[in-house]
């Protein structure tokens, strides 16, 4: 197909063709990526939809909190969505679990909604190297909310920042001594907080974390400047507390907007992107040159035996 035979089919909310292109957000091929650089140069609806990202520690219950929004946003709401969930990838072989989808049952069989795994392929701190372009796909299918799941760990929380409008950050209900392992780079980053399992015998523990994370919030800076952050109580299991939290979300974006904070925001990722797609470019070129590996294990073999150092071989190479 033409990438305008391409686009006929996203703008028809074609399902298999939005999968496929996305497919290609995935590949590493040349081909492959030259198609997706045409298809996206002709997309018009860049920035439409409203861009959410949820994170938290494993365990925490991402995608059944993202199952019971989701749901309320499609039924209630009558919204069209799309879900990109980066799962982790195996390191050696590139797999990925791909499990998520299985715990988001009901959105799974909503016909507003559309869910993608996306593994992770370690790129990006743990955020898929083509995420960005999924998301500009997933505008282009007409969805009004863009939801990024993360995988949780290491840089991922952070990476995500870059790449969405709004940041929602789950925490488990505790005594309020394990909030202190929270970084303070994503807490400085997240725009909501979000108790997650409010419920049973966890309701009075988690009403004691909310006191303890807005005693924290009022002396941590906000991504916003004058903007106080919130706290909220949630049950997905229970679905308690959802409609309130989607209500601040909406003003959020609202205020992000008529303020002018949303379209600096943006510009801000695609400096971000293309500063991160600069470095990825530059290292790939730089190992197609001829006689680079054959250096590189070279050197590798002389550090092995104890003859080089690791700086030097680096100075050796460049």
């Amino acid at each position: 197909m033409t990438p305008h035979d391409w686009l006929d089919k996203l703008h028809k909310a074609d399902t298999n063709a939005f999968a496929k292109a996305l497919t290609l957000t995935e590949s590493s091929k040349e081909e492959d990526q030259q198609i997706l650089r045409d298809i996206v140069k002709l997309c018009a609806n860049k920035g439409k939809a409203l861009r959410i990202g949820i994170t938290g520690v494993p365990g925490v219950g991402k995608s059944t909190f993202i199952d019971e929004l989701g749901t309320y946003l499609c039924n209630d709401l009558h919204k069209k969505i799309a879900v990109l969930a980066i799962d982790p990838s195996s390191s050696k072989s590139g797999g990925s679990i791909l499990g998520d989808k299985t715990r988001m049952e009901k959105l799974s069989r909503n016909e507003r909604a559309f869910i993608r795994p996306i593994p992770s392929r370690n790129q990006l701190g743990g955020v898929a190297s083509g995420l960005a372009d999924a998301i500009l796909l997933s505008e282009e299918v007409g969805n009004d909310i863009v939801i990024v799941e993360t995988v949780g760990v290491g840089q991922s929380e952070v990476e995500v920042c870059k790449l969405v409008d709004i940041i929602i950050f789950l925490v488990l209900p505790n005594s309020g001594d394990d909030l202190q392992g929270i970084k303070r780079g994503i807490m400085e980053e997240v725009h909501v907080l979000v108790i997650n399992k409010n419920d049973g015998e966890h309701q009075t523990a988690a009403l004691k974390s909310k006191m303890n994370l807005d005693t924290i919030l009022q002396i941590m800076p906000s991504p916003i400047e004058h903007e106080k952050r919130e706290v909220f109580l949630c049950s997905s299991t229970e679905n308690k507390g959802i409609t309130e939290l989607w209500k601040a979300i909406e003003l959020l974006a609202e205020r992000m907007k008529n303020s002018g904070v949303l379209v600096e925001r943006r510009k801000q990722q695609q400096q971000e992107l293309f500063q991160t797609l600069l470095q990825k470019n530059v290292i790939a070129q730089f190992y197609k040159q001829q006689g680079v590996e054959e250096k590189i294990k070279q050197l590798s073999i002389e550090i092995e035996q104890g003859r080089l150092d690791a700086y030097s071989a680096v100075k050796k190479v460049l």
